[in-house]
């Protein structure tokens, strides 16, 4: 027992809370972890991400558990809105706080006046995984200790030893494609990735990073001893728990992340024998939001629900009388990949609310009115059914079963485009279509960043991208926003930025993990108002 409590209190020290509601009647005393129901409860508790959730607070919106919020930031889903921006709140002080990482800086803890303001913050994101990693270790070692006591215990074994896997190598997929460069199978063995511990117990040692490929073994690991465990579990009792299926298309998604277009193709295959139903979004009215824990695509959701809110903070409120414009819109680049008998195009995205606004969010419900409510769904590990299409066509059309690509796209692209043309396209041009079809189907749901990595190394259809992005300045004057300046960044996705540093707050503790060359991000050109 002193044992146990021992790796107790260093899971409660290293793990994040809980903030809001929606977890509370699961149990958080972790002293008596002594059956396979209180290592569900932990798991529960501890193992998960935090409920993303926007509330109001008085004249304040309160944001809880942004989780990994950047991702959407540096890749080229959004543009900074230059409409000038009317709204008081938080929206702006995101702004802020995103502008190293909308900006490709080099230093992630410097704001944008290069003060060290957001060490925090940047050592947060690391930390995240970790601690829950942490979790994972501790429910795994204490799960091995436990005995089946009869034939009604063994499900509840098999869950909990098998969403603790998952979560393992989910936790782990999100460190190796933030702080390590992409996998390319001939130098993964050479390349340095992020430390994997396994272990509960604490290690007195100097950390050095597993090398890419080790960190892609233990998550392809992961799955396949959550594979064996989960394999009879088909219908958990929410999309909040870890069924087959999620385990199914997260070892498609890493497949196609390796190359490795053979186990891509089988394990997309296999999720679709599990789900293969697909929302109709033609005909759909443009007020309903596409994407919630109703959806019939839907496989699994842990996590966020913020993004919009903090992209557009109140759709269709004011602010002494002027509408509120959003702070970041839909980026030209992304919009125009829609043609006008896209579905998507509407259901996706609106036009109808503040200045300025063309187009904003509209993918999962952002409205003011439903401040406080949980969405139910998550805006960066939202697993579902469209993704397992997509995967399967991507990785026939590398492996040469060109028509084989065009019956998934074709599937897919019923419930999207009306009268949509029948495709003819082979080769390099087939897969340029399906990560535009990628980037169209997956916008802001967490994907495109690490797509856009792992398309700059891929052995036979490399393609190397150029984003820009601006950050203006304002002065606040007469209640009113004044724009003084606007800088523009550029980033090409062979130029290093695709790898953010390790925290400079993990460095400086543990200095033998090193660092990743991030280059200099300058000016490319600038606007004075």
């Amino acid at each position: 027992m002193k044992r146990l409590l021992s790796i107790i209190s260093m899971v409660l020290a290293l793990t994040t809370s809980c903030s809001s509601d929606f977890l509370k009647e699961y149990s958080q005393d972790l002293s008596r972890v002594n059956s396979y129901t209180d290592l569900d409860e932990l798991m529960v508790g501890s193992g998960f991400l935090g409920v993303g959730l926007v509330a109001n607070a008085d004249y304040y919106i309160q944001i809880y558990n942004t989780n990994y919020l950047p991702v959407h930031f540096m890749s080229d889903e959004l543009d900074e809105n230059l409409t000038p921006p009317t709204d008081p709140d938080q929206s702006l002080n995101y702004r802020k706080l995103m502008y190293p990482y909308f900006t490709w800086q080099q230093g992630l803890y410097l704001d944008y006046q290069q003060k060290d303001t957001y060490d925090d913050q940047e050592k947060s994101y690391w930390n995240l995984s970790y601690n829950h990693i942490a979790t994972c270790n501790m429910i795994l070692d204490e799960a091995n200790r436990l005995t089946v006591k009869d034939q009604d215990d063994k499900p509840l074994a098999n869950k909990v030893n098998g969403e603790a896997h998952f979560l393992r190598a989910l936790y782990y997929y999100v460190l190796v494609n933030l702080y390590a460069k992409p996998y390319i199978p001939s130098t993964a063995a050479s390349i340095p990735g992020v430390p994997v511990k396994t272990t509960a117990y604490i290690e007195d040692k100097s950390y050095t990073r597993n090398s890419v490929k080790e960190v892609y073994d233990q998550i392809v690991s992961d799955l396949s001893a959550a594979e064996e465990y989960l394999k009879d579990l088909h219908s958990p009792e929410s999309i909040h728990r870890v069924s087959i299926n999620a385990v199914y298309l997260l070892r498609s998604r890493v497949a196609l992340y390796m190359q490795d277009w053979a186990m891509a193709e089988k394990y997309a295959v296999l999720s679709l024998g599990e789900n293969n139903q697909l929302q109709q979004l033609i005909g759909a009215s443009e007020d309903v939001f596409p994407l919630s824990k109703t959806n019939v695509e839907n496989v699994f959701s842990m996590g966020g629900t913020i993004l919009g809110n903090i992209l557009f903070l109140r759709p269709g409120g004011s602010y002494y009388g002027t509408p509120y414009s959003p702070v970041w819109k839909i980026s030209n680049h992304l919009y125009s990949l829609y043609t006008s008998n896209d579905a998507r195009k509407k259901t996706f995205f609106q036009t109808k609310d503040g200045v300025g606004n063309e187009p904003s969010y509209h993918k999962i419900d952002n409205r003011e009115e439903s401040l406080g409510v949980y969405k139910g769904v998550s805006d960066q590990f939202l697993f579902r059914s469209a993704e397992a299409y997509l995967n399967a066509a991507e990785a026939c059309a590398h492996l040469g079963k060109d028509q084989d690509a065009i019956k998934y796209l074709t599937t897919l692209r019923q419930y999207r485009v009306k009268d949509d043309a029948p495709l003819n396209l082979t080769g390099g041009a087939l897969v340029t279509f399906i990560r535009q079809e990628r980037e169209r189907e997956f916008c802001l749901e967490g994907l495109r960043w690490y797509d856009m990595r792992r398309y700059a190394v891929d052995q036979k259809y490399p393609e190397v991208e150029k984003v820009e992005h601006s950050f203006t300045t304002y002065a606040y004057i007469n209640r009113q926003y004044i724009p003084q300046n606007t800088n523009y960044y550029e980033l090409s996705t062979d130029d290093g930025g695709m790898v953010l540093d390790i925290p400079k707050a993990v460095r400086e503790f543990q200095n033998t993990i090193g660092s990743n060359e991030r280059p200099i991000r300058k000016v490319v050109r600038s606007k004075a108002y």
